[in-house]
């Protein structure tokens, strides 16, 4: 798989690479100062309650490990002076590409063993409690959520409306900059567009070839993605690694009772929002 997904991720620093803790904890700065006042007078008298502006999405560590196993017959038949493969080299490089992909996947479905997805995100009805924060409860929560048609007639029209929606004012800092799908809606975007609106600036589109974008948008597809269009901005939507742990290869060692050997490549990480109503989904409709 080409990663489409997770290589615009990096090039937007959409991954964040630290220490982690028991928990990945995120800072939100939420509300406004409910005390702020205009003043009547230039002696109005202002509030001294506590300010409680900001509270924090908590997140769970998510784990994945890919397992390489060979035996020491492999390794006989395969000797350095003569091999056509360099065995070990090629089992953690497949290794490696194997947990790239199982990233891609598990962004676009539901919980996987902790690992959150987009549909956990980013849900279809806006709600959900990513970070333990329940946005049935708190408003201030929740994500803008539509529908397309599937014929994609009215696809460009929706997109406006949720990136908009997302975007909270025309000058924002935080709106999307990165949308993607599967191939399926990818494509009746593509369809319905000009030539001179596929591209998101005129070195791209001298260079001959395609990178659609939507306003101020980059727009990608993966084969993992379905029939939903996301849209996010990296300041608010992050896959957090460990820095500690991330692609890192495991010491080698013997598997007991077999003249065979084990290593692993080892990962930690999580899908996170630090404010889940600056993203949008939208879902194909009928």
């Amino acid at each position: 798989s080409e990663h489409s997904v997770l290589k615009e991720f990096e090039r937007q620093k959409a991954v964040e690479r630290k220490s982690f803790g028991p928990t990945l904890e995120e800072t939100l700065d939420y509300r406004r100062n409910p005390d702020a006042v205009w003043l009547a007078t230039d002696m109005t008298d202002t509030a001294l309650n506590k300010t409680e502006v900001l509270t924090a999405a908590s997140y769970q560590v998510a784990e994945l490990a890919a397992p390489i196993t060979w035996s020491e017959g492999d390794e006989v038949k395969n000797p350095t002076e003569n091999q056509k493969v360099a065995l070990v080299k090629s089992l953690i490089e497949n290794a490696i590409n194997t947990h790239d992909d199982m990233i891609e996947q598990a962004l676009f479905g539901t919980v996987t063993n902790k690992m959150l997805g987009f549909q956990n995100v980013l849900p279809d009805t806006g709600l959900g409690n990513p970070g333990g924060i329940d946005a049935a409860t708190e408003l201030w929560w929740q994500n803008y959520f539509g529908t397309f048609a599937a014929d994609g007639s009215d696809i460009e029209a929706a997109l406006s409306t949720a990136f908009i929606t997302a975007s909270k004012g025309s000058g924002s800092g935080l709106r999307p900059t990165l949308l993607f799908s599967g191939p399926g809606p990818y494509g009746l975007y593509n369809a319905s567009l000009q030539t001179l609106q596929r591209f998101t600036s005129s070195k791209e589109a001298d260079a001959g070839y395609e990178q659609l974008a939507f306003m101020t948008a980059k727009f990608v597809y993966s084969q993992y993605g379905g029939t939903r269009i996301y849209g996010i901005n990296p300041k608010s939507f992050r896959l957090v690694i460990s820095k500690d742990a991330n692609r890192k290869l495991l010491e080698k060692v013997q598997i007991p009772t077999k003249v065979a050997w084990n290593r692993k490549v080892y990962t930690a990480c999580q899908l996170v929002t630090n404010n889940k109503s600056r993203g949008f989904v939208l879902v194909q409709g009928v």
